[in-house]
């Protein structure tokens, strides 16, 4: 036999370039023996980029490298042999294993012992034994496993490559699922197993012949053929997985969406629902992304079989009418790397035809249509929307006091949707002084606000304040701005003295409907309100060995005149005041615009903070507000009656504290509290403990309010909330939350679910419930399913139990 064999010992601390001097000898010794080599592994004639290895011409028209401990060349057979940690480098393509033999006859490569190829996609394909082209297009693998680059698996006792493009498994097996370390020869959670496995690369595709799903290797469905997208895809024409949905009144229905890739940057979704009892659910959503942004429309619509199931006792609601609808569209766009335009506009037939079918994005019980225009600097900031709420409820019924006259009714119906104010737009704009002025800070804010509703917004609570008004039918527009100047000192000792002045001013125009709430019916108005003011702090440092405590006063005064037009101005914007802590030291409390805080104020307060070598901390603080001069504006009734009730409505307010505990070992704990400025009763109180071990968490809430008619509280409110995830095996969680109302002693809202989930599977199941104290129409029970098989699947299924929330919601 005429051959030649060249050793070339390989040594963990030899270099790449004696390496490669090893294999240049090799074509050197070869070319001595006048023994022309296979055209293979011929010599380079220029050197090529590369791994560490020879220098050797391409198949076809591409460079191929090698390494090896040994070369053997067999001239009468034409083959050359490479044993000992060989590695291939053709192309893209990178192949290890313990012997590599080319075939100059038929041009394959027969590699065998721990192959291993990493593909040009990074997908690494693993095996006993390799039979490949020598241009790698075409190849016959036995006894297989590739992992793609996303981690999902194929198995297969034979495999065979056509044209570089075309792999066919057979007897195979796919998963998403990573094999256990501790017992690898253990199933997968699920993998598909079927006869062939087709991997088209140039479609992206995965096709199934005779396919079954299986769960920890025990079958639990079969499918003769289906297809799916390959792993690297993220955007492909097909269907999608189906979902299920269910209530009374609709009944039972199946969605099986259809997705349509008409471009890389647009497509249309198809998603028809058959539904048991009304027939023919039609949705669709075209989605379009651009340059600059992107937007979507969404439309759905139904001709009922049944419109009874929407009726109550006979009376007809929202959904009692043959054909319903609605259609949705968002968007944004880029104008600058500092704009932003965008919408989200709702329409309907009905007020609750979204939330009765399901609709995505669209189950709110008020859902809120805006336009808007964003820009943003390092120190701007201006935004412009208009706003529209939708209400997606029936009408709401008011329980009115019982007045002794049989002949009156005792209770009143809201028209929900004339009441919703209509912002016609809503402007602000915020910038703070680059430059300093007189060595302090300067900035502007400017509000516009324009508002319509059709119809006002009356309450009717107890004595002795009778009916208020949370919104005054009419059009008010009021464009405000305000400049304000503030600077810190640090006096000795570590004393902080900041001085500040604002001033703010505003004009209003008013058109009211009703002039029952005491606002004029067509006037303009204006204001304004300078301040001065400072505010001092003394922190004062201590440690007592290895913990640190900070605490001291701290105080605040602001002088200015009385407020302007107290309740004869519409009040939109500034009714939710809250005094606690965190409101304690703010120049204005009301929340918003339409009112201005008046008169000459002191805001005293005591803080502390503590830290902990364990890492744990402490952050408390105790305080009072006094009205030292003038009106005071929150003891000033307008139609909202804003500020009564809140602890600010007497010249010595009540003390607001909190106590913030951090143990640093997972645990927390705040607690605010209001008492009554006379007997130090609770008037309001909130707790929060949360809690955090090993993957599991735990939260409990209690909020109480306490009864003062006198002060504008009508009702006790009292709640507890309590939530908690408990991981309680592997990949094994339970969830829950529970909302009481303690005053009615009743449940308000509770969940319950249980979640699987891995890196290759998701399982939830979740049972909610919400319910109204003050009616027994208004509840909703949903069972929320959600199924995902990573790479193939991911379904869900809903299902409303005796839902209700078409009816009447109460209010008292």
């Amino acid at each position: 036999m005429n051959h030649v064999v060249v050793a070339c010992p390989r040594r963990k601390s030899a270099s790449a370039l004696a390496r490669r001097r090893r294999f240049l000898l090799a074509s050197v010794l070869s070319a001595a023996l006048a023994a022309p080599l296979p055209p293979a592994f011929a010599q380079s004639p220029r050197p090529v980029a590369g791994p560490p290895g020879a220098s050797l011409p391409g198949l076809a028209d591409k460079k191929m490298l090698l390494e090896a401990d040994q070369l053997t060349y067999d001239f009468d057979h034409k083959t050359v042999t490479a044993t000992g940690n060989v590695q291939i480098y053709y192309g893209s393509y990178v192949l290890d294993a313990e012997s590599v033999t080319y075939d100059e006859t038929s041009g394959r490569l027969i590699a065998t012992g721990g192959v291993r190829m990493l593909e040009p996609g990074g997908n690494l394909v693993t095996t006993e034994r390799l039979d490949i082209t020598d241009d790698f297009r075409d190849a016959f693998i036995g006894s297989l496993n590739v992992v793609t680059t996303d981690e999902a698996r194929f198995s297969a006792q034979t495999a065979e490559r056509r044209d570089a493009n075309l792999t066919i498994f057979r007897r195979g097996a796919y998963t998403a699922c990573k094999p256990c370390l501790d017992h690898p020869e253990r199933p997968p959670l699920w993998q598909i197993k079927a006869a062939r496995i087709i991997h088209n690369e140039s479609e992206k595709t995965i096709y199934f012949e005779n396919a079954r799903l299986e769960f920890f290797g025990v079958p639990i469905a079969y499918v003769p053929f289906f297809f799916t997208p390959d792993p690297t895809v993220k955007r492909k024409t097909g269907l999608l997985a189906p979902s299920v949905l269910q209530s009374d009144a609709i009944g039972i229905g199946v969605t099986t969406p259809f997705f349509w890739n008409l471009a890389p940057n647009y497509d249309v979704t198809f998603s028809p629902t058959i539904l048991s009892r009304q027939g023919l659910l039609m949705q669709g959503q075209w989605r379009h992304r651009l340059m600059n942004g992107s937007y979507s429309i969404r439309a759905a619509g139904i001709f009922q079989q049944d419109r009874e199931a929407f009726t109550d006792n006979g009376a007809s609601l929202s959904g009692d009418r043959e054909f319903r609808g609605g259609v949705r569209t968002v968007g944004a766009f880029d104008i600058s790397p500092n704009w932003v335009f965008g919408w989200a506009v709702d329409a309907a037939s009905d007020r609750t035809f979204n939330r009765d079918y399901s609709i995505p994005d669209a189950n709110e019980k008020d859902l809120l249509s805006t336009i808007y225009l964003t820009g943003m600097g390092d120190r701007n900031y201006f935004d412009i929307r208009g706003d529209y709420f939708r209400v997606q409820r029936e009408d709401t019924v008011e329980d009115l006091p019982d007045d002794g006259n049989p002949a009156t009714t005792d209770t009143y119906v809201h028209d929900d949707q004339a009441e919703q104010g209509f912002v016609h737009p809503v402007l602000d704009h915020n910038f703070i002084a680059g430059r300093s002025v007189f060595g302090g800070e300067m900035a502007f804010d400017s509000n516009l606000t324009s508002i319509t509703r059709n119809k006002s917004d009356v309450r009717h609570p107890l004595a002795p304040f009778g009916s208020y008004y949370t919104g005054v039918a009419g059009t008010f527009t009021r464009a405000t701005s305000r400049g304000s100047w503030k600077r810190r000192f640090i006096a000795p000792g570590g004393q902080l003295i900041t001085p500040f002045t604002y001033v703010q001013a505003d004009a209003n125009w008013i058109a009211a409907d009703d002039t029952s709430a005491g606002i004029g019916s067509d006037e303009a108005t204006g204001r304004i309100m300078p301040a001065i003011g400072v505010e001092y702090e003394w922190p004062i440092l201590a440690t007592l060995g290895s913990s640190v405590h900070t605490f001291g006063p701290k105080a605040q005064l602001i002088v200015r005149p009385d407020e302007w037009h107290p309740g004869a101005l519409p009040n939109e914007d500034a009714q939710s005041l809250v005094f606690d802590d965190t409101s304690l030291f703010e120049w204005d409390k009301f929340s918003g615009y339409d009112r201005q805080e008046g008169g000459t104020r002191a805001n005293l307060g005591l803080v502390y903070q503590g830290l902990f070598p364990w890492g744990a901390t402490v952050d408390a603080l105790v305080g009072r507000s006094f009205q030292l001069a003038g009106e005071n504006s929150f003891s000033l009734r307008d139609a909202a009656l804003t500020g009564i009730g809140s602890g600010l409505e007497s010249d010595d307010s009540d003390y607001v504290t909190r106590v913030s505990v951090n143990s640093g070992r997972g645990v927390g704990v705040t607690a605010r509290a209001r008492l009554d400025s006379n007997d130090l009763a609770f008037n309001s109180t909130e707790l929060s403990l949360v809690g955090a071990y090993r993957g599991s968490t735990a939260s409990l809430d209690y909020a109480y309010l306490r009864e003062s008619p006198a002060s504008g509280v009508f009702r006790r409110r009292e709640e507890l909330t309590a939530a908690a995830s408990i991981k309680f095996a592997h990949d094994w969680s339970v969830f829950g939350s529970l909302t009481f109302d303690l005053r009615n002693n009743s449940r308000v809202a509770q969940s319950l679910g249980l979640t699987y989930a891995n890196d290759c599977f998701t399982l939830s199941a979740t049972y909610s419930e919400t319910t109204d104290p003050y009616s027994d129409l208004a509840s909703e029970r949903q069972i929320f399913m959600r199924i995902s098989l990573r790479t193939i699947a991911n379904s869900k299924f809903s299902s409303q139990i005796n839902s209700t929330y078409s009816g009447n919601d109460e209010v008292q």
